[in-house]
């Protein structure tokens, strides 16, 4: 455990994984951080690249203030699970707006069932995003936990022979991917509203703009393929490489409790929500998405 001290209050933080997943104590997230206090969590942050705030009781309002200080907000395309008060909030839940569980045939909940897939939020934008925040405002007894994976560590443990079969890939990542891997949204006329968002080509090895170390750069849920690759082998080599970065030593299993807030860095991690009942169990969680600084780095 290290602390660290900022003016006006120290932070305390503590590893909860020995690679992801960082708690932080002694900040309160309601409130505007002055300049040293940014500059520090910052750095916390780029040093560790998810971060559990526990006991953060904020308003949608003063999650959006919060995430601004680190750059602007996304909107998200999907326009069924956007807050109707603060379109910057995505709301990650199975229950609507006026408080009812969501269907499970309905449109909007099959969409986000698809969280349960890995992913790297906004991975289909021509510039994907910088960072997430997710508050938990209700959360279930069981089930529904966010596993986390460190595409840092992931990219080190390959062998030199399999870095250099990857170098130079790049692969094609597509919201529209994202809905044929829901096969009851597949079936259906009526997919839901989206903004339209046309297919973008990634590196698969990206470099870290601030950090500067590499990583993997994998969202098997919105990757179509490996650009100069036969379909199937380039599927095949992601899904090599998925199985590889998912394993438990580069996993952090987030089990969550009402009020944490969690803050991840988009480009260097990925996540999924393990499954719960979500028929009767009721899972609320707000997100707001920092827009990313520029397309991946090589």
């Amino acid at each position: 455990m290290t602390t660290l001290t900022a003016a006006p209050r120290a932070l305390t933080v503590t590893r909860r994984h020995p690679l992801i997943g960082t708690e932080v104590r002694g900040i309160d997230l309601s409130r505007p951080l002055d300049g040293a206090e940014l500059a520090q969590l910052e750095e916390i942050w780029m040093a560790h690249p998810m971060l559990v705030f526990p006991d953060q009781a904020i308003t949608d309002a003063q999650q959006i203030a919060f995430a601004r200080q680190f750059g602007e907000l996304e909107v998200h395309p999907s326009l069924a699970h956007r807050s109707s008060a603060h379109p910057e909030i995505y709301r990650v839940s199975n229950v609507d707006e006026s408080g009812e569980i969501l269907p499970s045939q309905s449109s909007a909940w099959q969409y986000l069932e698809l969280t349960w897939l890995w992913h790297s939020d906004s991975s289909f934008r021509e510039v994907p995003s910088k960072g997430s925040i997710l508050h938990g405002i209700e959360v279930p007894p069981e089930g529904g936990d966010t596993l986390f994976a460190d595409l840092y560590a992931a990219y080190d443990a390959l062998s030199d022979a399999a870095k250099a079969r990857i170098e130079g890939l790049t692969v094609r990542h597509s919201h529209d991917a994202i809905i044929a891997r829901s096969a009851g949204l597949n079936a259906r006329q009526d997919k839901g509203s989206f903004t339209e968002l046309p297919p973008v080509e990634h590196p698969l090895v990206r470099r870290h703009p601030v950090t500067g170390r590499r990583s993997l750069f994998l969202s098997p849920h919105t990757m179509a393929g490996v650009v100069g690759m036969d379909e199937q082998a380039g599927l095949a080599l992601l899904d090599e490489l998925t199985a590889h970065a998912t394993q438990e030593r580069f996993v952090y299993r987030h089990r969550w409790q009402k009020d944490d807030v969690i803050m991840w860095d988009n480009r260097c991690t990925m996540h999924a929500v393990m499954p719960y009942d979500s028929a009767t169990r009721r899972r609320i969680m707000h997100r707001t998405t920092i827009v990313g600084d520029a397309r991946p780095m090589v």
